[in-house]
């Protein structure tokens, strides 16, 4: 024998390669998949939430001192579909109230996070004459 390595020991080595590079591949596309699968379920979970909150009677908006502003910053936290970031690893963006602010009549800041990563917004709000809100989102970055 010359020392070189059989033919079949090569090709048994390079069949082994192509297989755990298969199984590698493969492995990857299913945690993809799985991660995609979690953020839709979570944007799914949003926005049925959404519609339930839409679905029931909306808000009176309390006149007075205090009740006013309570009411309307409750009523952001239940859009996070205003939102236009998805959460990471599985976490949902969700308005946090304590953190948000009315900046003046007709304007709110919010802040927002999923758990991982947290962002700002200014959204425009107006209420229609029978107490329904309705929310534009202006601005938002991630911090």
């Amino acid at each position: 024998m010359s020392g070189r390595p059989p033919t079949i020991l090569i090709a048994l080595t390079l069949a082994l390669a192509v297989t755990a590079l298969w199984w590698q591949l493969s492995e990857h596309r299913a945690r993809l998949a799985v991660a995609g699968r979690a953020s839709a379920e979570a944007r799914l979970a949003a926005l049925e939430d959404s519609l339930r909150s839409s679905a029931r009677t909306p808000p009176r908006v309390a006149r007075g001192p205090g009740g006013r502003d309570e009411v309307i910053l409750a009523d952001l936290a239940r859009h996070p579909e205003l939102i236009p970031f998805p959460g990471l690893e599985g976490g949902t963006m969700r308005f946090h109230a304590p953190e948000c602010k009315m900046i003046a009549p007709g304007w709110a800041y919010g802040y927002f996070e999923d758990g991982h990563i947290a962002g700002r917004g200014v959204f425009e709000y107006k209420v229609g004459r029978s107490g329904e809100i309705r929310w534009t989102r202006i601005a938002a970055k991630l911090d």
